[in-house]
């Protein structure tokens, strides 16, 4: 069992806080995959009340991060090969929309942001921050989706990106290193300040892929783990 020890907070009506140390735990694997959380155990490491701690599971519920199941508690979502293969599918085609739309809005101004955002994914990645550098990364990815003027897709985007934190955070473990280089996103900014938009969105659909398949093998892998445990458990029985 990973170690799930939480400091405790300040603060106890800062939710925002405590949905912070959630999602965290669950991004650098404290709370696995699966892994039903403690309200009570949670509660007093934080030294929080388990109403704002309630209120903060309820909102990564609605993220997608946790799963409630009626009488049985709250859980981490568990991870399919499909859900990733879903999850990413659906990002290639978001992404080339919303560079599409954006292509025409770009300015000065989504230029020194998007440098803005890239500059803050580098030092995440020198100061081998990996929740960090995914965040960063996430909110980089996320300008064009800000810039497209269609607040669907942003809404579409924004519910996906929780998902998305999960997966990447899933795939630095699968191969074992903490950050990405930290040249991953260069051609991506170069080619969003550009003049070809279809150089742009292949890249982008590429740079989705990137390592893709080993992502879903790593899921496949936890996948075959859980089915021989619960296999274990039933002759346990």
């Amino acid at each position: 069992m990973s170690n799930t020890d939480f400091d405790p907070i300040v603060d106890t009506t800062r939710r925002a806080e405590i949905v912070t140390l959630l999602k965290r735990a669950v991004l650098t694997g404290k709370l696995e995959p699966g892994q039903k959380l403690n309200e009570l155990r949670i509660s007093e490491q934080m030294r929080v009340s388990r109403a704002p701690l309630r209120e903060a599971m309820r909102e990564l519920v609605q993220e997608g991060i946790l799963t409630s199941i009626p009488y049985a508690g709250t859980f981490v979502i568990e991870v399919t090969a499909k859900d990733i293969e879903d999850a990413y599918s659906l990002n290639q085609v978001l992404d080339e929309f919303a560079i599409e739309r954006t292509w025409p809005n770009r300015t000065a101004a989504f230029s020194a942001e998007l440098d803005r955002r890239h500059a803050a994914v580098k030092q995440a990645t020198l100061d081998i921050d990996t929740t960090r550098q995914i965040e960063t990364a996430l909110q980089l990815h996320g300008l064009i989706y800000e810039w497209a003027d269609h607040p669907l897709l942003l809404e579409t985007w924004q519910r996906l990106t929780s998902r998305l934190q999960m997966y990447f955070a899933l795939h630095q473990r699968a191969r074992n290193e903490p950050v990405p280089s930290l040249e991953v996103h260069e051609d991506y900014v170069r080619l969003l300040k550009g003049d070809d938009m279809k150089a742009a969105q292949r890249h982008a659909r590429e740079h989705i892929a990137l390592d893709f398949e080993e992502l879903v093998g790593f899921a496949r892998t936890l996948e075959k783990r859980d089915r021989a445990s619960a296999a274990r458990k039933r002759i346990d029985t």
